[in-house]
């Protein structure tokens, strides 16, 4: 966590959330946090000025990458200066009385809803599955109401701020559900950087990609991520999204490799590891 300060904090979701507990670890108790019901939503609030920092999940371990925030990453104006891992355990809440048998619609975030088919296939195959735009968001909803046919995933948090019960915990498919979040931020990457997060686009000649990689596995540089992306008005052509273990000099010079090579590379930031 950086040290507590004053700063506003651009998240996906709202009070009781994942991404504000990811916020507030970060950034501390002193930040104020800025919701927003769409990840688009939380980038403009950062572009118009609504905000100083992002916090955004960028992948899960269930669920897998949320394509929609690297592009928006690739396109914000902040580099990411940061990353943390936060577990996530999922808590089916309900009203209070409600019975497992009789709830017939869950209401979720569409990520936590994927996380948790096995329990919700087992428990409640008769219940519709409905999309929210945050957890959170979900179990004020229910909180709102009286209906005792209404449930809602979320975490303990979101349960506690709104007084409703726990009716099961840690409901996601796998124990190790864990979220990789980026902080966003127009300020100097840390001292101790020692991990990158990288555009490249290649020349798209056949080999093009191997020969990118070769250029950091001759140099012993880890790859911890690869993923590709198609680029927008180009069909069939994509990008690739790389994260690297390396920062500073030595990143700069693999990058002059890679540009002198007919590659294009953004650097999206440089930070520490989780």
């Amino acid at each position: 966590m950086t040290q507590s300060k004053n700063i506003t904090v651009a998240i996906q979701g709202q009070a009781g959330s994942f991404h504000e507990q990811a916020a507030r670890q970060w950034y501390g108790a002193r930040a104020t946090i800025v919701p927003c019901v769409t990840f688009r939503d939380a980038f403009d609030a950062y572009a118009n000025g609504a905000a100083d920092a992002i916090v955004t999940a960028v992948e899960n371990t269930i669920f897998g990458s949320i394509n929609e925030v690297y592009q928006l990453i690739e396109s914000c104006g902040a580099p990411i200066v940061g990353e943390m891992k936060l577990a996530i355990d999922q808590m089916l809440i309900t009203r209070p009385g409600a019975k497992l048998t009789g709830i017939t619609e869950v209401y979720s975030h569409p990520v936590a809803l994927a996380q948790c088919q096995s329990f919700l296939k087992q428990h409640m195959p008769h219940a519709t599955l409905i999309e929210f735009f945050d957890t959170a968001g979900a179990v004020e909803f229910i909180a709102s109401g009286h209906a005792l046919h209404r449930a809602a995933i979320a975490g303990r948090a979101a349960a506690e701020l709104y007084g409703l019960p726990i009716a099961a915990e840690s409901i996601q498919d796998d124990k190790d559900n864990i979220t990789r979040f980026l902080v966003l931020e127009s300020t100097d990457p840390p001292v101790d950087a020692a991990r990158a997060s990288l555009v490249v686009t290649t020349s798209h000649q056949p080999g093009a990609l191997v020969e990118v990689l070769q250029i950091f596995a001759r140099a012993g540089v880890n790859l911890t991520k690869l993923q590709s992306q198609p680029i927008m008005g180009q069909p069939w052509q994509y990008k690739f999204f790389i994260i690297v273990d390396c920062a500073g000099a030595k990143l700069r010079q693999l990058i002059n490799e890679i540009k002198q090579s007919n590659h294009t590379v953004t650097v999206l930031g440089e930070y520490r590891a989780a």
